[in-house]
């Protein structure tokens, strides 16, 4: 003897198995979907940053407002820590549309009380318009006092999002 199934419930199993394959479609589309925004963009920002912390003898903290394309204006805060001649730091850029972060190292030149920097950068990751931000080989330079009271700095590249 065969089984009937009523038509409503029938209705019910295709529901259930629609609704479990919900998360399969998804993973398969949202990848794609989320790709196709990202674009790559010119990175040229330049800016004057100034010490708001000495956190060691070699350590700095600095602030200040960056402006450029592709992100307008913004505050900038750059945490730099100096070992042998090269400095690495960690930095995040915040505008009205969100906030981008990334680390940079640069080599240290003196030039009397003047300290030269040049170097590249690399941008981690965002948030809110920036959420996906990811660039390498970033010029980065600066030009500043050996004091690291203040320093101009220049960001030059490539950044998708």
């Amino acid at each position: 003897m065969t089984s009937m199934t009523s038509p409503a419930r029938d209705t019910t199993r295709m529901r259930l198995i629609a609704l479990a394959a919900l998360p399969a479609v998804a993973l398969l589309i949202a990848p794609t979907t989320f790709g196709a925004t990202t674009k790559s963009r010119t990175l040229k920002a330049s800016g004057e940053l100034k010490q708001t912390q000495k956190t060691g003898r070699l350590s700095t903290v600095q602030a200040g407002t960056i402006r450029g394309t592709p992100l307008g204006t913004g505050k900038m805060v750059l945490r730099s820590t100096l070992k042998q001649a090269t400095v690495t730091s960690t930095f995040t850029v915040t505008t009205r549309a969100g906030r981008v972060s990334g680390r940079a190292t640069a080599r240290l030149t003196l030039d009397g009380d003047t300290a030269h920097y040049k170097g590249t950068a690399t941008i981690t990751g965002g948030t809110s318009r920036y959420r996906r931000a990811r660039a390498s080989n970033i010029k980065f330079t600066g030009v500043g006092p050996v004091s690291a009271k203040s320093t101009r700095i220049s960001l030059t590249g490539r950044v998708r999002y």
